[in-house]
């Protein structure tokens, strides 16, 4: 087939670049087939899509016709991405459940869709992308509570607490939500009806379809883990917490913040929280604690020598978080400022408070991008919470074209880009080792 030189272009920057051929050869043959219209843009902007992800590609297609007013030159703004994310409403007054879900699904996926897009286009960030996925799953959260009508007036309150990069406002493409779930009750004998609520609701937002999926949740960070009580009662999560707990277990809840709930009931939480995981330990025990644990995690949870683990893995982005865990641990007693939950916005404070210097910061920051940008590039392409990685050519080269190192040899691409990966892992090792041994 006969392109134009914009169009060969486009398909050779693509990250998979025979997907992204065979899928534009596809659509092609069904705007005609149909007589849709795109215009040249619009179609360079298919291509990259095409090109990064198979989900989209697939809901594409599922969408038809219906999908191309995305692509329009007047919808790639942040302005445009924001104004919908802020108008975001799943009010289905007249509609079933099963309706009102379905279309929940549909506008959930168009609008991770647009962030992709002006991901993809570079109008926004790595850092910028992330805070809108982290909004986007906050709006679903939202609605879908409301949908199920979980809070019963007078009987039972409930809150849920978003963990990990959720609470972190660093979500990335095909991130689970880590949530927990708690309720105050203030009229006994209706906790079933609130369980069985939100047992339901969980199914519905894990159900896949032909629509896409909304999210995989993942509950295990509750107390107890997977054998604890799905929905904690408050003074039973208040009394877990307040206990004298292990170390990583603080670590855990320094990434924690209330999503839906009471504002009060939020407040109480919070604080109960803060209070033990502020508490005062020597900076030598929790250096050598978290060195532990996290050397644990690399040993027993990173991939094998065949795969690089951009999340667990030696260096990896376990190593910057771990290293936020204890510069809040360790400072945040004195420094609240340091009681946040983003790795990015600790590291910026640390530094701003002088208990890291500033080229370390900056050091961290440049390799915790990198590190989710390749994260991003390897999750989108079937929307699936991985981090790990073949070592080989053909694995590595998207998330090398995607970091920016397109050559005409593939090897020199992966060549490229795994030299900048190795040493952000051995500058970020390194200074790992430094801050915890001269804690320690």
């Amino acid at each position: 087939m006969n392109y134009s030189s914009e169009i060969r272009y486009a398909l050779s920057q693509a990250w998979h670049i025979d997907a992204a051929e065979n899928s534009f050869k596809r659509w092609l043959e069904l705007l005609h087939q149909e007589s849709w219209k795109m215009s040249d843009e619009s179609l360079l902007r298919l291509i990259a899509l095409f090109g990064s992800s198979w989900y989209f590609t697939r809901f594409c297609f599922y969408r038809g016709n219906n999908i191309i007013p995305l692509f329009d030159k007047d919808r790639q703004s942040l302005a445009v991405v924001q104004s919908r994310l802020d108008e975001f409403t799943t009010a289905f007054p007249e509609s079933s459940l099963d309706v009102a879900i379905e279309q929940l699904r549909l506008n959930k996926n168009e609008l991770m869709l647009s962030v992709l897009l002006l991901h993809l286009a570079n109008i926004i960030d790595q850092e910028q992308a992330e805070a809108l996925l982290t909004q986007l799953a906050e709006k679903v959260l939202i609605s879908i509570y409301r949908l199920f009508d979980i809070e019963q007036p007078g009987a039972v309150q409930c809150a849920i607490l978003a963990m990990g990069r959720f609470a972190g406002n660093e979500m990335n493409y095909g991130s689970d939500l880590d949530l927990i779930f708690i309720e105050k009750i203030l009229s006994s004998g209706h906790e079933a009806v609130t369980l069985n609520k939100i047992r339901k609701m969980l199914r519905y937002i894990a159900t896949n379809d032909p629509s896409g999926t909304l999210y995989e949740i993942d509950t295990r960070l509750r107390p107890h883990g997977s054998s604890g009580v799905l929905v904690t009662p408050l003074d039973s999560f208040i009394h877990f917490h307040q206990t004298e707990r292990e170390a990583w277990e603080r670590q855990m809840m320094t990434r924690c913040r209330v999503i839906v709930g009471d504002s009060a009931l939020a407040k109480q939480i919070i604080n109960a929280i803060n209070i033990n995981i502020y508490k005062h330990h020597e900076k030598s025990y929790l250096a050598r604690e978290i060195v532990t644990t996290r050397l644990l995690v690399q040993q027993e949870l990173a991939g094998g020598s065949d795969k690089i683990d951009l999340k667990r893995g030696y260096g990896g982005i376990m190593d910057v978080d771990f290293l936020t865990h204890f510069l809040q641990l360790a400072y945040g007693t004195e420094n609240p400022q340091l009681r946040i939950t983003s790795t990015r916005a600790i590291l910026k404070a640390s530094s701003k408070l002088g208990v890291i210097n500033a080229s370390t910061a900056a050091m961290l920051l440049s390799a915790y991008d990198f590190y989710k940008k390749s994260e991003s590039a390897l999750r989108v392409f079937d929307m699936k919470s991985i981090s790990s990685v073949n070592k080989d050519t053909k694995s590595l080269l998207p998330l090398a074209r995607a970091s920016g190192f397109i050559e005409t040899e593939p090897e020199k691409s992966v060549a490229d880009y795994l030299a900048k990966l190795m040493d952000y892992r051995e500058q970020v090792r390194q200074t790992f080792e430094l801050i915890m041994h001269a804690a320690i």
